[in-house]
């Protein structure tokens, strides 16, 4: 059986990566044509234009694995079945199961991989692209900003932060306004300061005012140095737009946190998490997919129809990830089954389809 697995494997693999490749260079073939004319602007250098365009290859690969895993396997299968090798199998007594559990754990792994690509390998490759686009081509300086102004934060407790300049270096903010609200939204305490200074992990107002107010009145007292309470670091309270590709998981999580902390949703973040996680998955639902249409369903329907069919069925799932998703963003589906519905859908359909090929 290792005999048999290695080269129903290696059929699969060598087609894989034969797809795969194959679509990354017609991506990046596309994509110089598409820049060609931003790199005639700026004088760009080949070695510089090869830097820049090779450096997206990781990110364009994972974005065609879901296709390349279908390819693969209707034409590894197709070629076993084309041989007559699938009948070769059964009639050795060999279980057909055991070569279709040997596709689904290789979807799961190519799966795994997808994942662990976009966590450790993509952040890096993107901000490197970045950094050739800006430093090499448009020789732009890159620096980091450290300085914002007019900052509005939502905190816990009902409570607002509003700053009118912050520097994340010098962790220093001024003009600050810290209001207090009741659970019936009337405003229970203001706090107004001209200065704020970073201090053993908590954020010291000085020479402000606090105003609590009580039954149409209010008290107020001046001091020198007051605790706020706010133990957000500098750079959080400053919101920097960063680009999904470009961040693992804790830098994703700590991003969505960061938005929320200003008041939004961070709805299409949160969808766009759970697809990163869901797409583990995706790949296992292709082979769930393509493989009845490659082996039991082929007999009846024929080799084209059904690897037509197989083609049309799995771009039928991803259409379906593109609705779902567009529920989410539109607050009718939650994040989670935004990115998972299509899985759960699709996997109940392969099982139903794989039931049938025993039979």
């Amino acid at each position: 059986m290792k005999t048999l697995y290695s080269y129903v494997t290696k059929q699969f693999l060598r087609i894989f990566f034969f797809t795969a490749f194959a679509f990354g260079f017609i991506v990046l073939i596309s994509e110089l044509f598409r820049q060609i004319g931003f790199y005639m602007e700026h004088k760009t250098g080949l070695l510089i234009i090869a830097q820049h365009l090779f450096s997206n290859i990781p990110w364009w690969v994972i974005q065609v694995l879901p296709v390349s895993t279908l390819l693969a396997l209707l034409f590894s299968l197709g070629e076993l079945a084309k041989r007559n090798e699938i009948t070769a199998m059964k009639a050795a007594g060999i279980n057909l199961w055991k070569i279709i559990t040997l596709f689904m754990i290789a979807g799961l792994i190519i799966g795994l991989a997808d994942l662990g690509a976009r966590e450790f390998i993509v952040p890096k490759t993107t901000l490197f692209n970045e950094i050739v686009k800006k430093e090499k081509i448009q020789k732009e300086e890159i620096f980091v900003k450290t300085e914002f102004s007019n900052l509005i934060v939502s905190l816990q407790n009902n409570t607002r932060l509003s700053v009118g300049f912050l520097d994340t270096e010098e962790q220093i903010m001024k003009d600050i306004i810290i209001e207090k609200y009741s659970n019936d939204f009337t405003l229970d305490r203001l706090i107004l300061a001209p200065e704020g200074l970073w201090k053993n992990k908590t954020w010291v107002l000085e020479n402000g005012v606090v105003r609590d107010f009580e039954n149409d009145a209010w008290k107020e007292y001046y001091f020198k140095e007051f605790d706020s309470g706010i133990t957000l670091k500098p750079e959080d309270i400053a919101l920097k737009k960063m680009r999904y590709e470009m961040m693992d998981t804790a830098d994703f999580k700590k991003y969505i946190k960061q938005l929320r902390i200003f008041g939004q949703t961070a709805l299409k973040e949160r969808i766009a998490l759970n697809i990163r996680y869901a797409s583990v998955f995706c790949h296992l639902v292709v082979m769930m997919i393509g493989i009845p249409f490659a082996l039991g369903l082929g007999n009846k329907l024929g080799k084209i129809l059904s690897f037509t069919l197989a083609l049309g069925a799995a771009f039928v799932y991803w259409g379906v990830q593109a609705i779902t998703q567009s529920l989410g963003e539109n607050h009718i589906l939650s994040p989670f089954m935004a990115a998972w519905l299509p899985n759960f859908i699709f996997f109940a359909i392969g099982i139903y389809l794989l039931v049938r090929v025993k039979k």
